[in-house]
C-alpha cells in the first residue's frame, strides 16, 4: 500500500504545478494581448496623426493570352487616396483608366494595362509618376468582393442620374437600373460604377465611382452599419482572406478608422478626376494642371 500512498501525495503536487503552469501561462497570455493591444492602440494613434498615400485598385475578370494562360487582370478603376489628418482633410483622386501613359517596354498605352504588364509594382510606379507623391500602402479588390462588401453592409443609397441598361452576354454581366434615390444590392452597385455609356465614357463613370465611394464611407460610419458588420465577422474575415489584398497592417487598418470616424465627409473629403482632354479613345492628360490640383497634398 506503500506505493499508493506515495502516488496519492505526488498527485496533488503533480495537480498544484499543473495549475501553476495554467495560471501562469493564462497570465503572460494575457500580458501578450495586452501588450499587443498596447501596441496596436499606440500605432493607431500615430497613423491617425500621419499623412498616408493609399492606391486603391478594382481589377476586372483576367483575360487569357495566346497560349491560353490567365493574365494578371487590368486595373478597371484607380484611386489615389490622400489622407491628411493634420488638416482634417481627404483628397480621393481617381485616374481614368483610359489615361495615355508611356509604359516601359511597351510603350504608349492606357494605364490599365501597367497591372497585365508589371503587376502591382508596374502599375505603383506609374502613379507616382503622375501624382508626384509616394504610394504607401494599397487596397486590392475584384468585382466578386465589390459585391459581397457592399452586400454585407446591406446595400448602399445612390441617387441614379439616368436610366442605365446594358448587356454583355460574353461576359454573362448586365445593368438595368432605373433613375431616382435608391438603395443598391452588391450586383446592382457593381453595374452602377461600370456603366460608361454616356458621352463622356470613363470620365463620367469616374465621377459615379466616387459619389457611391463617397456614400459607401457615409455608411460604414453608422453605428447601425457597424454593429451590423460585427455581428457577421466571420463573413467580413472570410470576404477580407479570398478577395482582398492590401498591405495594410491591422494598426494602420484601425488608425484610418480613427480617422474617417470623426470626419464630416461632406466637408473633408474632397474628390477628383485628373484632368485631361480625350485623345481619340485615350485620355491625355494635362501634367501642369494636376501637379496644380495635387499641390496642397504634397
Amino acid at each position: 500500500m506503500q506505493p499508493l500512498a506515495g502516488s496519492l501525495k505526488a498527485r496533488p503536487r503533480l495537480a498544484q504545478k499543473l495549475l501553476v503552469a495554467a495560471v501562469a501561462v493564462l497570465f503572460f497570455g494575457l500580458l501578450t494581448l495586452y501588450l499587443t493591444v498596447e501596441r496596436w492602440q499606440d500605432g493607431a494613434k500615430k497613423v491617425s496623426q500621419t499623412p498616408i498615400n493609399i492606391l486603391l485598385l478594382g481589377v476586372d475578370a483576367p483575360n487569357r493570352d495566346d497560349q491560353g494562360e490567365l493574365e494578371r487582370p487590368r486595373t478597371d478603376t484607380i484611386l489615389f487616396l490622400a489622407v491628411r489628418p493634420q488638416h482634417r482633410r481627404v483628397g480621393l483622386f481617381s485616374i481614368p483608366r483610359d489615361s495615355l501613359i508611356e509604359i516601359p517596354g511597351h510603350g504608349m498605352e492606357r494605364i490599365n494595362m501597367a497591372h497585365v504588364y508589371g503587376g502591382y509594382d508596374l502599375t505603383k510606379e506609374l502613379v507616382e509618376k503622375i501624382m508626384e507623391m509616394p504610394v504607401d500602402r494599397y487596397i486590392m479588390v475584384n468585382f466578386q468582393s465589390f459585391e459581397e462588401i457592399v452586400d454585407l453592409v446591406g446595400g448602399v443609397e445612390v441617387t441614379v442620374d439616368k436610366r442605365m441598361l446594358y448587356h454583355d452576354q460574353s461576359a454573362g454581366f448586365s445593368i438595368d437600373l432605373q433613375p431616382g434615390r435608391q438603395t443598391l444590392n452588391g450586383y446592382q452597385a457593381l453595374g452602377y460604377v461600370r456603366y460608361r455609356r454616356d458621352a463622356l465614357g470613363d470620365i463620367t463613370r469616374t465621377r459615379r465611382q466616387q459619389q457611391f465611394l463617397t456614400a459607401l464611407a457615409a455608411k460604414l460610419k453608422e453605428p447601425a452599419t457597424i454593429r451590423h458588420v460585427l455581428r457577421q465577422w466571420p463573413e467580413a474575415l472570410r470576404i477580407s482572406k479570398e478577395y482582398l489584398r492590401t498591405d495594410l497592417g491591422l494598426p494602420e487598418l484601425l488608425g484610418l478608422f480613427l480617422i474617417f470616424k470623426d470626419l464630416d465627409l461632406g466637408e473633408s473629403l474632397q474628390t477628383y478626376t485628373l484632368p485631361g482632354d480625350f485623345s481619340g479613345p485615350y485620355w491625355r492628360l494635362r501634367p501642369r494642371e494636376i501637379e496644380m490640383l495635387t499641390a496642397f497634398y504634397r
